[in-house]
């Protein structure tokens, strides 16, 4: 029982030394962790010696050797150069190994190391052989693929396949460069972590010494430097400066009256006022919690501080406050014999109340350590808990979401350690949590192994929301202080800096770290005969930081004569990238490559085909057509993406959480289409760039369309609410292309032809096309604007289109133009049954199409019911300022019939106004309905009618103050007016 509640208690050893630390086993004692010890067995390592194909020292010795040795093994390299296989291919890789060329001499991070297969077969990684890596080599001209896996749970990193050792020049391998087959699965090719580096500091350069321990860190209003709280002997300390310890200014703090103090927590309150929460004591064994708020200078007024002690506690513990909340720990008074189950407490900071206890559902005891204030009455909360039930007696921490408006709890989550050894059980607390970016949260863990002498690892945890607002994906970074023989503890973060405590051989020090991420190229493949990845029928896989189809500097194509990558035969839940962000916020004007995306390009066929039923396979952050700068075309043969009879599949740049494109496709320079979907259904396509670079200031084409939906594809969702939408701009052709029996199609917050939020980036035709007879496609909350065509074209035979709340040739803020150089709708061919306007929920108040070259809405064909209504035609998005089309505001041409323009409740009536030419043009055409709509400021005349115009009936309009008259239907027959 004792050992149940105390599992989550780690007790430091800085918490022995120094007087305001928290007492051992209570509730808020402060888990200290150490680098995890992993369970080892004895390994055997085979160094390749020689460059021979056989014999002792050759690499075909070394494989066989490794076979034969059960358990993970090793093959290194004593030698640099190209092996060449003979006619006989290398033995089939049958148990766990890590072949390792880094290990060859003068090895500097490209392949020293050739494997020339001379037409033999490629490495084949077959059943056994789980668990394997291959690493820094150069793989060329194998008969068939460069690299076969029907094990599971291989590594494929840092290797060039299909080139040779320069990184350039081209000896493809006849298949593949990798085949992965359907009986493999969960296999690595590329890296995963995107952490290039950790900086570590030590404190010695902090002003006060001795900085006894860091416990809270937080960022203040001014960039680079943060607020660092701990303690110093038996006082608080308070450092002001920049992560690095050097310069910045140090304050003690003291509770007044006190023996001892500690600051666990700082906040920055803007305007000089910081708040402070901690522990102090007055040589009692009555441990209170505090909060300080006022400026550094008032840290000796008495009357900044508070004491916040738990009613009833011995013990108090004030770990986090952010917002008008603080968070900690309270125990007692019954002590360490038996050790309570304590209170994980909230404070009501305005109010000078405690809330109810934070209580883990179902555990026996929670703390509370780190808070974050997300806005509103919105706050998240970390720690950790325990439970009685079978298999959950150890410590786990823990993330939540709180509503201070309603009290109520949601999106628990609970976390473990996963980077221990396999098979054994670690107890993980989180001791901080911050969220510098939108949707994305670090934590600072300590985790420990159970039952084992082990020492325990700090790390820095990353998390992400999901679309519907609940804890997904997170990541784990352990931090190591280089040069020590201990452990280092995580015990506060801020975005990627961490600080905490080192204990080591030598003695214990404080420490403060930043953890940088970047793109770090892992394998390139390219100049191969087939693909450069297949994927056949096999699930769970990455792909990530590679070149595929370039060179190693990502500027020269050396194709692969298919695609980029085939992920076919029902492969699923496959991800091509990954979705960390490097800080990277395009509509910030901050560019940083995604650190986990390929650079896809320079191929013959298709950067990626999805194809034969592959489903639940994401892209997110990849460039594909481009140079590794994103900005310059290196496009693949034909199209960026395809996506040819595979359902569910998705193309994510964001979530809904977070900014737009912070881990966008960029799917641009490609000599087909960027992205076609065909005969596939359930598409998502959310926060890419398509026809554009990634610094959102360069046209990259594609020479076809930006985006092509044809056959009987079902349910493409491109774009979503903001941040979810899309740029498909400056395309070959249109942006946007749906045709076909396509349906159920929506365009929602898609940029076509401008950047985002930016000037023009042209279409060279149409922004949107829909030919598709399908029905139920809807274009919503869209900036069509700036192409070289028509904004929207809905023509042939299409049916059950609906244009909503969209701008159409102005800018993002609908207040000045960005003309489209046809008309802003056109309505052709023999389309029919569809709609400009509606009522959707939107930032766009209406539908409004303005300044463009020709018409507002140009109706003409034998296009046939069709109607017009809630949109303002000639004017920005509040009807006060003249944004004219140029030769009139809506045109019904010859052969056209049965077109409602307005009606009769006021919801529905248009606004056309400052048209270059007549407002309403109605020409020879019949059946049409004009009515209730404000009709004025025109340079021709309000209305004019001629031509044979039966049964068209123009009632109930206000027309006025148009250059050459109101209404003109001299020259008409079949037209029935009343004003």
């Amino acid at each position: 029982m004792k050992a149940l509640r105390c599992a989550i208690r780690f007790q430091s050893a800085f918490a022995k030394k120094v007087a305001g630390s928290r007492r051992r086993g209570s509730a808020g004692s402060r888990p200290r962790i150490v680098e995890v010890l992993e369970d080892r067995q004895l390994m055997a390592t085979f160094t390749v010696t020689n460059l021979g194909d056989s014999g002792t020292g050759s690499l075909r010795q070394a494989i066989i050797a490794a076979n034969a040795q059960p358990g993970p093994d090793t093959i290194d390299f004593g030698v640099a150069g190209v092996i060449r296989v003979g006619r006989t291919s290398l033995p089939s890789i049958t148990d766990s190994v890590a072949i390792n060329g880094g290990s060859a001499p003068t090895f500097a991070g490209a392949p020293v190391v050739t494997v020339d297969f001379h037409g033999t077969k490629g490495f084949n990684f077959a059943n056994g052989a789980d668990g394997s890596s291959l690493s820094s080599l150069s793989l060329v001209s194998a008969g068939n693929a460069g690299v076969t896996l029907n094990a599971s749970h291989v590594t494929v990193q840092g290797n060039y396949i299909g080139l040779r050792a320069d990184g350039s020049s081209v000896a493809g391998n006849r298949g593949d460069g990798i085949q992965i087959n359907a009986s493999s699965h969960d296999n690595l090719i590329g890296r995963s972590d995107p952490v290039s580096s950790i900086s570590y500091y030590n404190a010695s350069a902090v002003s006060m010494q001795p900085v006894s321990g860091w416990q809270g860190l937080r960022g203040t209003s001014v960039s680079g430097q943060y607020l660092i709280a701990g303690t110093s002997s038996a006082n608080g300390l308070l450092y002001v400066g920049p992560i690095t310890g050097v310069g910045g200014a140090s304050f003690s703090v003291n509770y007044p009256g006190a023996t001892s103090t500690s600051v666990y927590g700082p906040d920055d309150l803007g305007n000089g006022v910081v708040r402070l929460v901690g522990s102090y004591k007055t040589g009692d064994d009555m441990v209170n919690g505090f909060l300080y708020e006022g400026t550094t200078a008032g840290l000796s007024n008495a009357a900044n501080y508070r004491t916040i002690d738990y009613p009833g506690a011995k013990f108090n513990y004030v770990h986090s406050t952010m917002g008008g909340l603080a968070v900690g720990n309270a125990d007692g008074p019954e002590g360490n014999l038996p050790i309570g189950t304590g209170h994980a407490f909230m404070y009501d900071v305005v109010h000078n109340t405690f809330l109810p206890d934070i209580v883990y559902p179902g555990s026996t005891s929670t703390t509370a350590y780190g808070i974050w204030y997300n806005g509103g009455t919105s706050y998240t909360i970390v720690g950790g808990y325990t439970t009685l039930a079978p298999g959950g007696g150890v410590g786990h921490g823990y993330i939540v979401d709180y509503d201070s408006a309603t009290g109520q709890y949601t999106n628990w989550t609970s976390l473990d350690y996963p980077n221990g050894a396999a098979g054994k059980t670690y107890e993980t607390h989180f001791e901080g949590i911050s969220s510098v970016e939108k949707g994305v949260y670090t934590l600072a863990a300590d985790s420990i192994q159970t039952g084992s002498s082990n020492t325990t690892q700090g790390s820095l945890v990353t998390i992400r929301r999901n679309t519907d607002g609940s804890f997904g994906p997170n990541s784990w970074v352990d931090l190591n202080f280089p040069g020590v023989n201990g452990w280092t503890s995580n015990d506060a973060v801020m975005g990627n800096q961490a600080v905490g405590i080192v204990i080591g051989d030598t003695g214990e020090f404080s420490y403060q770290a930043t953890v940088n991420t970047e793109f770090q190229l892992s394998n390139v493949i390219s100049g191969n005969c087939g693909n450069g990845i297949g994927i056949y029928g096999s699930n769970d896989n990455r792909i990530a930081m590679n070149n595929i189809g370039t060179n190693a500097a990502g500027t020269l194509a050396r194709a692969n004569a298919k695609n980029g990558i085939l992920v076919t035969n029902g492969a699923a839940r496959n991800l091509i990238g990954g979705q960390a962000t490097n800080g990277n916020d395009p509509t910030a004007g901050v560019f940083s490559r995604p650190p986990q995306g390929n650079l896809i390009s320079g191929n013959r066929g298709n950067g990626v085909l999805i194809n034969k039923g592959a489903t639940q396979n994401t892209l997110s952050g990849n460039f594909v057509g481009t140079t590794a700068s994103g900005n310059l075309a290196l496009g693949n043969g034909q199209d960026g993406v395809a996506i040819d009879g595979a359902n569910g599949n998705q193309l994510i740049g964001c979530t809904f959480q977070q900014d737009p494109f912070v881990f966008y496709n960029v799917i641009s320079g490609n000599r087909g289409n960027g992205l076609r979907i065909n005969n596939s259904n359930d598409t998502t396509v959310q926060a890419n760039f398509l026809g554009v670079g990634a610094n959102n200031a360069s046209v990259v084409a594609n020479g076809g369309d930006g985006l092509l939906i044809s056959g009987s594809s079902r349910n493409t969702q491109v774009g979503g609410v903001i941040p979810l939408g899309n740029v498909i701009s400056g395309n070959n052709r249109n942006g946007i292309e749906v045709r076909d029996k396509a349906s159920g199609f929506v365009s929602f917050n898609t940029f076509a032809g401008v950047f985002a939020f930016g000037s023009a980036a042209p279409n060279r035709q149409d922004g949107i096309l829909i030919t598709s007879t399908g029905g139920n496609n809807v274009i919503r909350t869209c900036i069509v604007s700036g192409n070289l065509g028509d904004g929207i074209e809905i023509g042939g035979n299409a049916t059950g289109v609906q244009v909503t709340e969209t701008a159409v040739g102005t800018n993002t803020k609908i207040q000045y133009a960005i003309p489209n150089g046809g008309s802003g709708i056109k309505i052709s061919g023999r389309a029919h049954g569809n709609s400009i306007g509606g009522f959707q929920p939107s930032i766009e108040p209406q539908v409004t199409i303005s300044s463009n070259r020709r018409y507002g809405v140009e109706i003409v064909g034998s296009a046939y019911d069709n109607a017009i209504f809630h949109t303002y035609i000639g004017t920005n998005s509040n009807g006060t300022a003249a944004l004219g089309n140029d030769l009139g505001g809506i045109l019904l041409g010859a052969g056209t019939r049965s077109t409602t323009v307005g009606g009769f409740s006021a919801p529905y009536q248009n606004k056309i106004l400052n048209s270059g030419g007549n407002g309403v043009t109605i020409q020879s055409s019949k059946s049409n309905l004009v009515q209730g709509n404000q009709i004025s400021g025109s340079q021709g005349w309000g209305l004019f009618a001629q031509g044979v115009c039966t049964a068209t009936v123009v009632n109930g309009n206000v027309i006025q103050t148009n250059a050459l008259g109101n209404v003109n239907l001299t020259n008409s027959k079949g037209v029935v007016y009343t004003s």
